[in-house]
């Protein structure tokens, strides 16, 4: 698959631009230099520059930054990869956890008794959620350190039952999720 021509683009005369259309203007009214024969044998000979060059270390520079000539490519038939379902699937799953992770933390509750000992913290809860939005299974995958913190996670997803209901688009019946609940002390 080649990629499509690029289109062209006007810009406006700049130093460099100027020097080599200067060159490019000398070289069409001035005659092709003689290239000498080559001598048979080993010895190959240096190439030499035609005399007549008026060639100052500005054009040099012009000849050796120069782009390299523009090579043709063919049209391509598709410009862009077929369209799926993939991506949409991947952003109703992931919609459909912001909402459920909205959900469990208006019923999150910080324990007075970790909020006295300064205790914060992430727990990773899993658990599964059916098709109506009733949540059971609820277990901690990956706990804060903090027994009051990881018991209250598992309380929230009780008080929380029924969460949002995952979309058609999601697959699994039920769905089993990750979420982490987050308790972190701000301003308290």
């Amino acid at each position: 698959m080649q990629a499509p021509p690029a289109p062209p683009r006007a810009l406006p005369t700049g130093p460099l631009q100027q020097e080599q259309q200067k060159r490019e203007t000398v070289r069409e009214h001035a005659p092709a230099p003689k290239v000498p024969p080559q001598p048979k044998g080993d010895v190959v000979p240096m190439p030499q520059a035609p005399a007549n060059t008026t060639a100052d270390s500005a054009d040099a520079n012009v000849e050796r930054t120069t782009a390299p000539p523009e090579v043709p490519a063919e049209a391509a038939t598709r410009y862009a990869a077929q369209q799926t379902t993939a991506g949409e699937r991947s952003r109703a799953n992931a919609t459909w956890q912001g909402l459920l992770l909205g959900h469990l933390q208006q019923h999150r509750r910080y324990p007075r008794q970790s909020e006295r000992l300064r205790q914060q913290g992430v727990v990773y809860v899993r658990f599964v959620v059916y098709r109506d939005g009733h949540v059971s299974g609820a277990r901690i995958e990956r706990g804060s350190g903090f027994a009051l913190l990881d018991q209250e996670t598992l309380e929230t997803v009780q008080r929380a039952s029924p969460v949002p209901a995952p979309p058609a688009d999601v697959a699994g019946d039920p769905v089993e999720v990750m979420v982490p609940v987050a308790f972190y002390l701000r301003g308290r």
